[in-house]
């Protein structure tokens, strides 16, 4: 079978990048699959033989800030409906045929006017969400320091009274545009299958309207064979992940007056350090070590080193990366009760939850683990066991094939 996967960015950027090559892996693996890549020229891409036919960069921000008529009717053109993509994307089709699509993050460079090319070839789409973006322009539902959910019932138009998207009024307004037209142009509607990677995303996608058959949880996985469960542990646990509001790093910081008997270590970097590091200085700086940017290798070594993993958020999160990164080392979790976490970090068994945004809560929690080292080693042989069972890559590939075969079946196609 012949697979085309669209991402935007083609490089170790985020979680939905890092899927996408994870996944591109396992299909060539698992099966005699081809797997053609499009996506946007960047200067960090890793390589590719399909990148002369990548859509050229643009930068948002950079237009955006011109603040000129002309920028602006360019990034319209650009984030509503790109016609240069479905120009780069038929020539690439021209060359490598492909049985089936599936989209990843495409918002803002890409945008799904692809999904017209791909139709007009009869190629089932699939589209795999990372955010909540086709819910709320702000692909988080996180708006000024609180869950937001005031677009709901297509009501759009809130993104600019809150100015909730980079606190940017042109941004705003872009992306509310880009709601409203492929609502109204019919875009969605040509999407086959919708993939939830939690059940908690499946199921704001159909209170939010979308048909409940065409959204199907299938997890992300992770592939555990080359990560060492390790039983040992320092004196320290560990946030990974980005340093922004609505992770809920003020209410860890916060915690850290209560607890005197570990540190913490932040790995990762964002907007809000300046703001924790100044905290952290007033509330325990010799208990709180900001470790900036770190790379895979080393993040392992930190996650094998820690006694838990801490994840605080304060907003829906989807099925985080490090929650998978943590149980496949043998370490347990404490998360917040939000989103999808509770999928993953099951009360008492392979972690421990707590109240978002309570401070007292999650300083009480964090101290059970330090205080209880036998029990928080079992919950990270659950944890390491849970992973292998549910969050494999065999068990991955059986569910996206599934829904390939009926994607392809319902285009009068033949499964190969």
């Amino acid at each position: 079978m012949k697979f085309l996967i669209v991402n935007t960015f083609h490089y170790y950027r985020g979680g939905d990048c890092t899927y996408t090559f994870n996944v591109s892996k396992l299909l060539k693996e698992m099966g005699d699959h081809r797997v053609v890549h499009f996506a946007m020229k960047h200067p960090l891409n890793l390589p590719s033989e399909y990148s002369e036919f990548f859509v050229p960069e643009i930068d948002l921000v950079e237009e955006l800030a011109k603040k000129s008529i002309k920028s602006g009717i360019k990034v319209l053109k650009r984030v509503i409906y790109s016609i240069v993509s479905k120009k780069q994307l038929s020539k690439l089709l021209d060359k490598y045929p492909v049985n089936i699509a599936q989209i990843h993050n495409i918002h803002g460079h890409i945008t799904p006017s692809i999904f017209h090319v791909l139709k007009k070839r009869n190629i089932p789409i699939i589209w795999r969400l990372s955010d909540y973006f086709l819910l709320c322009p702000n692909s988080t539902f996180y708006s000024k320091n609180r869950v937001c959910e005031e677009c709901k019932g297509k009501r759009f138009y809130n993104v600019i009274i809150k100015k909730c998207r980079k606190n940017s009024y042109a941004a705003c307004v872009m992306v509310m545009f880009e709601e409203y037209i492929h609502r109204l142009i019919g875009l969605l509607k040509l999407v086959d299958y919708f993939i939830a990677p939690s059940n908690f995303l499946r199921n704001k996608m159909i209170e939010y309207g979308f048909p409940p058959y065409k959204v199907i949880h299938i997890p992300t996985f992770i592939e555990t064979k080359n990560i060492k469960v390790s039983s040992e542990a320092d004196n320290y646990f560990l946030y990974s992940g980005r340093l922004s509001y609505e992770k809920g790093l003020k209410t860890l910081i916060k915690s850290m007056s209560l607890n005197t008997s570990s540190k913490l270590l932040l790995a990762g970097d964002g907007p809000l350090r300046p703001e924790l590091e100044k905290a952290a200085k007033k509330i325990a700086s010799n208990k709180i070590k900001f470790l900036g940017h770190v790379g895979r290798e080393k993040m392992e070594e930190f996650i094998a080193g820690a006694s838990f993993v801490v994840l605080p958020s304060e907003w829906y999160e989807n099925l985080p990366n490090s929650i998978l990164e943590a149980f496949a080392s043998g370490k347990p979790v404490v998360g917040s009760r939000i989103g999808g976490i509770p999928e993953l970090v099951r009360d008492g068994e392979t972690g421990l939850l707590f109240e978002p945004g309570n401070s007292n809560d999650l300083a009480e929690k964090m101290q059970w683990m330090i205080k209880h080292p036998k029990e928080r080693q079992e919950m990270g042989q659950r944890a390491r066991e849970l992973v292998e069972k549910e969050y494999n890559s065999k068990l991955h590939y059986k569910r996206l094939m599934k829904v390939y075969k009926m994607a392809l079946n319902e285009h009068g196609k033949e499964v190969s």
